[in-house]
C-alpha cells in the first residue's frame, strides 16, 4: 500500500488492510460509542444563581471556567469570584483624575457667578468709547491742533 490510513479513533496509521477499527482492535471504540449520539444536541446549563438558560455551544469563563449564557458571560455579569480589582496604582490615577475634575468644576462654578460689570456697560466707560471712536473716524483739518478740535456726531 502507498496510501496509510489514519484511524479517527486511535490517530493510529494503518495499511488498507488493517484500515478499519474492528479489523486493529482500536481502542477507542467503546469511547466513541458512549458519546452524544447525532441526534442529540448537547446543551451548557448556566451556572448563574436562579438562571436556567441553555446555549448550545459552551460559554466558558477563562477565569473561573464554569459555563454560562450570554447574559451572564463577562465576569462582572456572574459575579465573578476571580473578578479583577483595581491595582493601587490604578486607584491612585482616578483619585488624580477626580481632583482635576474638581478643580475644573469650581473654576467653572466661579465664572459662573454674576461678576461686576466692566467695558461698555458701564456709562462714563461707554460715552470715553463712544468719543474715541468719533475721534477715529472724524474728516477735517489736520493742521489745527488738536485742542482746538469741535466734533459733531
Amino acid at each position: 500500500d502507498f496510501l496509510p490510513f489514519v484511524c479517527d479513533g486511535c490517530s493510529g496509521v494503518f495499511c488498507l488492510q488493517h484500515r478499519s477499527r474492528d479489523a486493529h482492535g482500536c481502542s477507542e471504540v467503546n469511547i466513541r460509542n458512549n458519546s452524544v449520539k447525532p441526534d442529540q444536541h448537547r446543551s451548557y446549563l448556566c451556572s448563574y444563581k436562579d438562571c436556567n438558560e441553555k446555549e448550545l455551544l459552551p460559554v466558558l469563563c477563562p477565569y473561573c471556567e464554569k459555563h454560562f449564557c450570554l447574559r451572564h458571560r463577562h465576569q462582572s455579569d456572574h459575579e465573578c469570584e476571580k473578578l479583577d480589582t483595581p491595582k493601587p496604582r490604578m486607584a491612585a490615577t482616578q483619585q488624580l483624575v477626580k481632583h482635576i475634575i474638581g478643580k475644573y468644576n469650581s473654576k467653572k462654578n466661579e465664572e459662573a457667578k454674576p461678576k461686576k460689570r466692566k467695558g461698555a456697560k458701564n456709562s462714563e466707560t461707554a460715552a470715553k468709547v463712544a468719543l474715541m471712536k468719533l475721534k477715529m473716524h472724524a474728516c477735517g483739518d489736520k493742521s489745527l491742533p488738536q485742542v482746538s478740535h469741535v466734533y459733531f456726531q
